[in-house]
């Protein structure tokens, strides 16, 4: 494995607000931090640990692997939560913000300011926790043009606690040192499944509600993005791939999937120790396995598999064979497990 240098945590900033009539907002606005990591390792030739280019200079589109950690627990600074970008001649693309997205960004050598979009698959706080981050620090190192925000209900009133909670700081800097308004830069979309507007980007987009307990139907989504000549799939959170995915994801070019291990989630719940006797039977019934991702993969005919939102991503008693060999059992094509600061490039 290859390690970069130990970082010193910056100390977290914590925005709190009183929000009984919201209560994710509690969670979505939480630290805007940085955390000591460790680079990734990878099982597959198409992905890379390599310092990615600058948006500006991509020929191809690839993806930049954040968070590829399942659940909002910090057990160790190797695996975040969840976030992914797609890096694109135009810009990037951030699929999800869970906790540490823009330092890992940075971490990328990708620039916050050169974000164009940022799609999120549902409001769990591991998806989320980091969005206020992306959109402060993005301002604060540049960011001049328009973010486009795409998610499910909820979302618009997320971004308006974001802009609540740092209020003063805004109104100080645009007065003090003539910055841009932030909020008149991001525009939010509540979507449903189906084809999204993208505003005129170059990227296209589609949207699929999956089912993720204990969200209601319509509150959590699976992503299609078409870009360069590629199609890049997520699936986000789900229990089950639903009836249609198949098309959806139809030969894909990549598919991003979660994934959980059934066996090492009893030990999970004993390590985060504040849950119920019913912790570890909740997680399963939020998420797939990877005998299920291979299903699907292998009847939606992808080229290529990413195992990402490992559940858990922290077990060393679960190696990243183990995970591959849930997934050959029906799909034969290349897989890769995902580890943070990982590279996906398209397999040829």
């Amino acid at each position: 494995m290859n390690t970069t240098p130990r970082i010193p945590a910056l100390a977290p900033l914590a925005q709190w607000l009183r929000a009984a009539s919201l209560p994710l907002a509690g969670a979505a606005l939480l630290a805007l931090a940085a955390v000591p990591v460790l680079a990734a390792s990878s099982d597959a030739a198409s992905a890379k640990t390599v310092a990615a280019a600058p948006a500006a200079a991509v020929a191809t589109p690839y993806v930049q692997l954040l968070g590829t950690k399942g659940g909002p627990s910090l057990l160790t600074p190797k695996a975040l939560p969840q976030s992914s970008a797609i890096v694109t001649p135009d810009g990037i693309i951030v699929v999800d913000a869970g906790y540490g997205a823009s330092y890992r960004l940075v971490q990328s050598k990708l620039k916050l300011r050169d974000i164009r979009a940022i799609y999120i698959t549902h409001l769990h706080s591991d998806h989320v926790v980091d969005y206020p981050a992306l959109l402060m620090n993005a301002w604060a190192t540049g960011l001049k043009h328009p973010i486009a925000v795409y998610g499910p209900k909820g979302t618009k009133a997320m971004t308006e606690y974001t802009w609540k909670a740092f209020e003063d700081d805004i109104e100080k800097r645009i007065k003090d040192e003539g910055k841009p308004d932030p909020r008149k830069l991001v525009t939010v979309t509540e979507i449903d499944e189906g084809p999204i507007d993208t505003q005129g980007a170059s990227v296209q987009a589609a949207a699929l509600r999956v089912w993720h307990p204990p969200f209601a139907d319509g509150e959590a989504y699976a992503y299609r993005f078409k870009t360069g000549g590629r199609t890049i799939v997520f699936t986000g959170d789900l229990h089950e791939f639903p009836k249609g995915f198949s098309q959806f994801a139809q030969q894909a070019d990549l598919l991003v999937s979660e994934a959980a291990e059934p066996a090492a989630l009893e030990n999970l719940a004993k390590r985060v120790g504040n849950g119920d006797k019913n912790f570890a039977k909740a997680i399963l019934s939020h998420h797939v396995t990877t005998e299920q991702v291979g299903q699907a993969a292998a009847q939606a005919k992808v080229k290529q598999v990413v195992i990402s939102h490992l559940v858990p991503a922290d077990d060393p008693s679960i190696t990243d064979q183990d995970w591959i060999n849930g997934v050959a059992k029906a799909y034969h094509g290349p897989v890769t497990v995902g580890h943070d600061l990982m590279r996906i490039d398209f397999a040829q």
